[in-house]
Parts: C-alpha cells; sequence; structure tokens
C-alpha cells in the first residue's frame, strides 16, 4: 500500500504566518471579491511558474479556494469522529516521561491552534488559502505560497511510513521540495526585478521560524514545535544537497520508492543518504509477564523507531545543542514498544549505536539529562519522579541501551525481559 503525499492528509507550509505578525498593513475588510479575483490570477501565474521552473505539466483539475480561519479550523483543526483522546495520552505518557514535556503539559487542542496559523493548505488537487493569513497581493511571497502547495500536487505518492522515524524523513523530502521550491520562484523573482523599482518594496513580511513560533503558539510544548517543523526546515537543506549533487533529475529520483529516505538520519546527513545507510535492525525486548498488552504504533506495527532527530529533540531539552547533535549523531537504529496491564504503563525502548564509545555516551549523557531534570536517583540505574521509575541499562561491551519505564516498579527490571528479533 502506498502513502498519498497529497490525499487526505493536509500539509503544512513552512510559510505560515498568523495575521497578527504580518508586517503588511493590511486592510481589514477587504473586499472578497477583489481578493479572489487577485487569488485566482496569481494562481494562474503560480502554476505557470512552477512547470516552467520544473519543466513538467501539473493535472488540469486543479483548483484554488478561499477559507476563513473558522473554516480551516472545522474543516482540519477538528477531527469529526472526536479525538483520540486515549492516544493523545500515550504520547503524553512517552514524552512526559522523557522529559521532552513538563507534566503540566498538554498535548490536547494543539492541532485547532496549528491550523489558523497556515497560510495555505492542499487536498487532492485543491489549494486552501487562508483568508485572514494570506494575501495575494504580496509579491513574491503570495505565489511562493502557491508553488509550494502546487509542488505538494504534483507530487508522487510514497511508500507507506513504517515508523516515526520513517514518516519525518517521508515529510522531510516533501516538504523541503515544496520549501526549495518556494525559495527558489522567490530568488528568481528577486532576481527579475529591481528592488528600487518594485511597489512591493516595503511590504515583504517578517517570516515566522522554528525559534518564534512559540510566541504565537504558546500552549504547544517548544519540543512538539521543533519535532513538527522538522520536515520544513531540515528538509529544505537535504533537498538542497539532493539538488548540488545532481540537479532537478537527482531530487525527482528520491519519489522512487527504492531511493526513498527512510531515516531523519539521511536527512539531517545527506552524505549518508548518498552512501545507501540505513537504520540497523534492533532487537525488540518483550516482557516475561504476559499480561502486559502491547499497544500497537500509529503506523499498525508492534513496534516503533523514533530516531536521531527524537533523540536529538530530546537531549537538547537539558543540554548544549552542541552536545545533543553530536550524541545523537551517533544512532544506529532503535526499537520502541509500548504496553498496559490495568491502569499501568509502561514502554520500552532500544537503540543501537554506531558504536560501543557511541552507546557509552549516550548512557553518560542521558544520565546528566535526568539530573538536569531532577529526576529522582533512586539506585545506580533506576530514577522514580512523578509517579513513574525509569531505568537506563547498558553493557560497556555493548553497541546499544535499552530505557524501561512503566508506572509499576516491578516492570522496570531488565530481567523482566526477554529479547526478539525486531518485529
Amino acid at each position: 500500500m502506498k502513502r498519498k503525499i497529497i490525499g487526505v492528509t493536509v500539509l503544512f507550509i513552512i510559510f505560515a504566518i498568523l495575521g497578527s505578525l504580518l508586517v503588511l498593513e493590511r486592510p481589514q475588510n477587504s473586499d472578497l471579491t477583489a481578493y479572489e479575483v487577485q487569488a485566482q490570477k496569481i494562481f494562474e501565474e503560480a502554476k505557470s511558474q512552477f512547470e516552467g521552473i520544473r519543466n513538467v505539466t501539473l493535472p488540469p483539475n486543479i483548483k484554488l479556494s478561499v477559507y476563513t480561519k473558522q473554516q480551516a479550523v472545522d474543516r482540519w483543526g477538528k477531527d469529526p469522529s472526536g479525538v483520540d483522546t486515549v492516544s493523545v495520552l500515550r504520547q503524553e505518557n512517552i514524552y512526559k516521561s522523557l522529559f521532552l514535556i513538563a507534566e503540566n503539559d498538554s498535548l490536547g487542542g494543539v492541532t485547532a491552534e496549528w491550523t489558523t496559523g497556515w497560510m495555505a493548505a492542499s487536498v487532492g488537487n485543491e489549494i486552501y488559502v487562508i483568508y485572514e493569513n494570506f494575501w495575494p497581493w504580496d509579491m513574491p511571497d503570495a505565489i511562493a505560497t502557491l508553488i509550494h502547495e502546487l509542488t505538494h500536487v504534483w507530487q508522487s505518492g510514497l511508500p507507506a511510513s513504517t515508523s516515526h522515524d520513517t514518516d519525518r524523513a517521508h515529510s522531510a523530502l516533501v516538504e523541503g521540495d515544496a520549501a526549495y521550491m518556494a525559495d527558489y520562484y522567490r530568488a528568481q523573482y528577486n532576481n527579475r526585478i529591481n528592488s528600487e523599482d518594485s511597489e512591493y518594496n516595503n511590504r515583504l513580511p517578517v517570516f515566522i521560524d522554528s525559534l518564534r513560533l512559540n510566541s504565537v503558539q504558546p500552549s504547544v510544548p517548544d519540543a512538539v514545535t521543533e519535532l513538527n517543523w522538522f520536515s520544513y526546515i531540515k528538509g529544505k537543506t537535504f533537498v538542497a544537497a539532493l539538488i548540488d549533487d545532481g540537479g532537478w533529475d537527482r531530487l525527482n529520483h528520491c519519489y522512487i520508492p527504492a531511493h526513498t529516505p527512510s531515516t531523519t538520519t539521511q536527512i539531517i546527513h545527506p552524505d549518508k543518504y548518498f552512501a545507501g545507510k540505513t537504520a540497523k535492525p534492533t532487537l525488540t525486548p518483550t516482557p516475561v509477564d504476559d499480561n502486559w498488552t502491547r499497544i500497537p504504533s500509529r503506523y499498525g506495527f508492534a513496534s516503533d523507531s523514533y530516531g536521531e532527530y527524537f533523540i536529538y529533540v530530546m537531549l537538547s531539552r537539558w543540554l548544549n545543542d552542541s552536545q545533543a547533535q553530536q550524541v545523537a549523531s551517533g544512532w544506529s537504529g532503535d526499537s520502541f514498544t509500548y504496553y498496559e496491564k490495568g491502569s499501568d504503563f509502561m514502554f520500552t525502548w532500544n537503540i543501537t549505536w554506531n558504536s560501543v564509545q557511541n552507546a557509552s555516551e549516550f548512557n553518560q549523557t542521558f544520565r546528566d539529562m535526568l539530573n538536569l531534570a531532577q529526576a529522582n536517583l533512586q539506585g545506580i540505574d533506576t530514577w522514580f519522579t512523578n509517579g513513574k521509575y525509569l531505568t537506563l541499562t547498558w553493557d560497556p561491551n555493548a553497541e546499544s541501551t535499552l530505557i524501561v519505564c512503566s508506572t509499576n516498579q516491578a516492570a522496570t527490571e531488565a530481567s523482566f525481559f526477554n529479547y526478539q528479533s525486531q518485529s
């Protein structure tokens, strides 16, 4: 089964800007008819520009629609079948146990708040612009935004993601491609038009970067913001490396399933992608007590993989950026499983490293992180904080480290587990 890049899933745009932060002096009551006419006019120009840059033909039935913020939230920010509160709670358990987010943080409501910041989105062959956030007279950024979304419409399907890490890698390819295309057009526009002759010289907006998002989305935890924006920021640098290596053909080659990036490591380190370095199969620890129920990952598999970037974000919440990057870059593979028994939860996270030295560095760095997070040390390898026990196990001769966390103390004992091949 193939994962459709532009299907029912809305793909976000890195140029998402809340109306309150635009430096444009936009009329508060602009004529909707004039707005729609201008939007359609630049939409046709964007299609022409896209086809010229990429040397392709777009589908003939692409449609542009104008939505208000509320219409966008009603359609995408609210799940008509109801929010899966159980899955949200499980994710919160994981993030809080690993100190990515604070105990008083909540992941509920994040989708709706994130949605109100879009400028544009695409679903199938339809592109939507958000009336309060998108100003169709703002050049070159308005056309660049539409080119971003047209890239999504044009992109082909990718294999279905099998893990968190693979999903991030796939998203980085498609979002990085779209962001690069928008920047490429913007650079061409600025080269064509002399700045002092442009009527838009003083109307260019200040784009939000990943460090400023929480100033307008205060309820979204920093770590969640950083995980969400990986696809856009890191994806664009990955795409730039592909084009530098072999032009548009090299980029297009990535959409062939056998050549699609499969790990965030490949996105962060394009040389590893070029070398064909993929994740190592990693053993999955399972409890001897068969009363624990293993919860399938969101991708339908018994275990998940979080990858290098997730580890980097986790460590960077507490340690300096360069240290977090250095330690995370030693990642080679991982296997994450989540269990429940009655009111208790447990997860195991087995991480494979490139070398014994890399495993040793993570072992020490993770302990440093727990110390900075003021986790309560119970023994050499055990901590207890906020009703959860966490253990870190490492054999000094091994290239892997094992983290176990549970509300049940006995469940965290290393002797409680068997190992099986990656499932």
